[in-house]
């Protein structure tokens, strides 16, 4: 197993991901995929496993919406900022930390639960296979799963529009073709991530694409200047086909049935 360990890298990954428009389009945009159809899934109170959450934006918001987090990352470093900041949000009291790979939990995890969150981590993994049937087993009977991966067409999509012909196909996880450390190597197929939940017996019950718009823009100040009226399109466009095909992320709810 060699997935990427974001130690001694943390705070470059936070100024180019989450301090940029593209990290707020995607944080916008998985929010309310979570509020309009993940948290009300869950009893109030019910615990949430944030697998791979990093810094734990997403979990500080799930925390403060009651429900406790069990926060898992593979960084130390990750989950030390993520400590720091969900004490200076006043939220310590909601949040366990475990470190290790999502591959490891379900051996440590006391029992299944109903709520698992996983975003932006199977594009680092040298495994992404084994970390969904990991997820898996971390999913309760009823429960629900929000699943985010870095998309395939996206990414060839982008390369296209940028130029990038030399980084197509299966030269986009070549290291020959790889051009940006902080970009993810490996983007996923929605319809092999699919293929693997359902062969687990989970149901997709919703897909949509994250930053379907923002970085195809022609005038990249757009991204900043109407920063407020791109997130509403994104809203607007995120769960259409084709447009959801296209987003440099895929968002899948995903069910155990009961």
């Amino acid at each position: 197993m060699n997935d990427t360990n974001f130690d001694g890298r943390a705070r470059k990954f936070a100024d180019n991901i989450y301090g940029t428009s593209k990290g707020q389009v995607r944080e916008a945009v998985l929010w309310h995929q979570l509020q309009q159809r993940f948290l009300p899934r869950l009893k109030a109170g019910t615990p949430v496993l944030d697998a791979g959450g990093g810094q734990g934006q997403m979990a500080r918001r799930i925390a403060a919406q009651g429900h406790p987090v069990l926060l898992n990352d593979l960084s130390e470093e990750m989950l030390a900022m993520a400590q720091s900041r969900a004490e200076q949000a006043g939220l310590a009291q909601c949040f366990d930390y475990q470190q290790g790979a999502i591959q490891s939990l379900p051996e440590q995890i006391a029992a299944p639960y109903a709520g698992v969150v996983c975003h932006a981590v199977l594009e680092w993994s040298s495994e992404p296979q084994a970390v969904v049937k990991a997820l898996s087993e971390c999913l309760a009977p009823g429960g629900v799963l929000s699943l985010a991966f870095f998309n395939h067409l996206g990414a060839e999509f982008h390369n296209l529009v940028a130029g990038n012909f030399d980084n197509l196909g299966d030269a986009m996880t070549s290291k020959k073709t790889r051009r940006v450390r902080m970009v993810p190597h490996t983007p996923l197929k929605n319809e092999q991530v699919i293929g693997w939940l359902e062969a687990l017996g989970l149901t997709v019950e919703h897909q949509c694409g994250v930053r379907v718009i923002h970085d195809y823009l022609r005038d990249k100040s757009q991204q900043h200047t109407h920063l407020d009226r791109l997130i509403e399109l994104e809203l607007e466009y995120c769960d259409r086909h084709p447009y959801r095909e296209m987003g440099r992320y895929t968002h899948l709810l995903v069910s155990r049935p009961a």
